[in-house]
């Protein structure tokens, strides 16, 4: 008798197993075949990035670099714009027919993404199968969440943190007290204050080294800034002719630098500062 209930229970068990296999085993073998968008990577020239009950951020690409258009003015970091331009990536399983958008909390979504002319609304997590409701093109699918999560809502979040733009090459430094300037042949010279200095003479290398240090140096962080005053500034001229003046608004506890163009704040630690102000610490390097 014991030996029938034993094997009953067992039966039961095998049955509830297969039950429970051919139930979730289906959906996780099918892969996901439908994508969300016919968009390509490259393809994507502007985004816009809508946070439920905040300020929409704007971004366009030129000349292959990615700018923050509004409500900022200024360069993108790559890092954080690919997060976004990965969407174009995002399949999902099954497109929810007659979906209920207030259910999923897409109406307002938490956050919209358009790429180039194609909106993603995100909205809430799916609490079985962990999957984010996305809606896009007339339809509703559930998504990997890592495609909405982190997104910025805070134009500072998607600050590079580079000082100079990617085709920003410096020619030519005023300090006020010297000047730095290279030549139509690529020779630097300086002139000033600077000029007169006791030190050892500098090479062309170290000049060419120094002025490496503006174009590749990124800040610890980056915000806007206000105006704020300053009793020493740079203005620096670029291949091409552009020029921008900043603002050194103090060197200690850490070095900070204004751009007037863009009316960014720029930190950075006190040796990076006295490598920018003088190329003579380059030098010593």
């Amino acid at each position: 008798m014991k030996s029938k209930v034993l094997l009953n229970l067992a039966l039961i068990a095998a049955l509830v197993a297969l039950s429970l296999y051919a139930y979730f085993k289906p959906w996780q073998d099918t892969p996901a075949t439908i994508k969300l968008t016919p968009l390509k990577r490259d393809e994507v020239t502007s985004i816009v990035v809508e946070p439920r009950g905040a300020t929409a951020i704007k971004l366009e690409k030129h000349d292959g670099a990615w700018r923050i258009v509004a409500p900022l003015n200024a360069q993108a970091d790559a890092t954080q714009v690919d997060r976004l331009v990965d969407i174009v990536n995002a399949s999902a399983k099954q497109k929810l027919a007659n979906a209920d958008l207030t259910q999923f909390d897409l109406n307002p979504p938490q956050v919209r993404v358009t790429l180039n002319d194609q909106a993603f609304s995100f909205g809430r997590v799916n609490d079985i199968t962990y999957e984010q409701y996305v809606a896009t093109a007339g339809g509703v699918y559930l998504v990997p969440p890592l495609y909405g999560y982190g997104i910025p809502t805070d134009a500072t979040k998607l600050l590079s943190r580079r000082l100079l733009d990617a085709g920003e090459v410096p020619v030519a430094f005023d300090f006020g007290r010297y000047r730095i300037i290279r030549d139509d042949k690529g020779s630097w010279a300086a002139s000033g204050e600077f000029a007169t200095t006791k030190e050892t003479a500098l090479s062309q290398d170290d000049f060419n080294r120094w002025a490496d240090e503006w174009r590749y140096t990124s800040a610890l962080s980056v915000e806007p800034d206000k105006g704020s005053r300053a009793s020493e500034q740079v203005t620096v001229r670029f291949k091409g002719g552009k020029a921008v003046t900043m603002r050194i608004l103090q060197k200690e506890p850490d070095f900070q630098l204004a751009r007037d163009d863009n009316a960014m704040r720029y930190h950075f630690g006190v040796e990076v500062g006295r490598r920018l102000t003088d190329p003579r610490v380059v030098a010593k390097k």
